[in-house]
């Protein structure tokens, strides 16, 4: 069983505080549009969220509630086919009216169209399997969580550790990991630690793309609290997959699909 080292970055900016002097922004503010979503190989509504840019002044939310999203897919064929392109709408989350049933293997991506016309295009992304989570074992006050690997390939997951005590979430945080290439099938572990006698512990991976990987492994180096998976409540300056067609420059957000797995045990 190989194990898996996770390390994580913490900067400190306390070193920085008595140092520098006041500094008064000296730059013309840009609106931006920011698209995010995330969609599982489960049979479900998908969802994306569409919001403008703000000051860095203005506490409010600047949601998006006019825009026209398409949501396609390519088979093992090279069909090109539209998955759906009714959503509705409320307070900038779009979600398709009907159920969608992704199929493992198809690339998808969304097109959206604001109302002057201005087009987003995320990347094609393949919908790969899950990972199967093999076991949850809890062992003093640590937890390993053990499962099987991808054959032949490196692979990149987002996962979500929630700890539940006596009925209240006690910690829910998200993580990004990959594997090196391997060659044969493998088994793997992840340990949490901090896990009581009488704790529930749910455990959820994301089978994902380089993109998405790299878009997730930005946010979380951002800020690792109050993050959704399937959006992101505010805009920040993270460059995802998504390009503004129209200028043919990179914008803001990611649209992702991943295969989804997950455990829940109590302790």
């Amino acid at each position: 069983m190989k194990k898996l080292h996770i390390y994580l970055i913490v900067i400190s900016l306390s070193s920085f505080i008595s140092c520098v002097d006041e500094i008064t922004p000296d730059f013309e503010f840009e609106e931006q549009v920011f698209i995010s979503g995330l969609m599982t190989d489960k049979e479900d509504f998908v969802s994306v969220q569409i919001q403008k840019t703000v000051p860095v002044t203005d506490t409010t939310v600047s949601i998006v509630n006019d825009a026209q999203i398409s949501l396609y897919t390519r088979d093992a064929s090279n069909t090109v086919s539209l998955v759906s392109d009714s959503f509705a709408v409320t307070d900038g989350i779009y979600t398709t009216t009907e159920v969608i049933t992704p199929v493992t293997g198809n690339t998808y991506w969304i097109e959206v169209m604001l109302q002057d016309q201005t087009m987003y295009r995320s990347e094609e992304e393949i919908l790969k399997p899950p990972i199967p989570i093999l076991d949850l074992v809890k062992i003093d006050n640590t937890v390993r969580i053990t499962f099987r690997d991808q054959l032949g390939e490196q692979n990149f997951y987002l996962g979500r550790i929630e700890i539940l005590r006596n009925g209240t979430l006690l910690t829910n945080e998200l993580l990004v990991f990959n594997d090196t290439i391997i060659t044969d099938d493998l088994e793997e572990s992840l340990e949490i630690s901090i896990v009581n006698d009488g704790d529930t512990v749910r455990v959820s991976a994301y089978t994902i793309n380089f993109n998405t990987f790299q878009f997730y492994s930005n946010i979380l180096g951002e800020d690792r609290d109050n993050l959704d998976i399937s959006s992101l409540f505010s805009p920040i300056n993270i460059v995802g997959n998504i390009t503004n067609t129209t200028t043919n420059k990179l914008a803001l957000g990611n649209f992702g699909v991943a295969g989804f797995s997950t455990m829940t045990m109590d302790f």
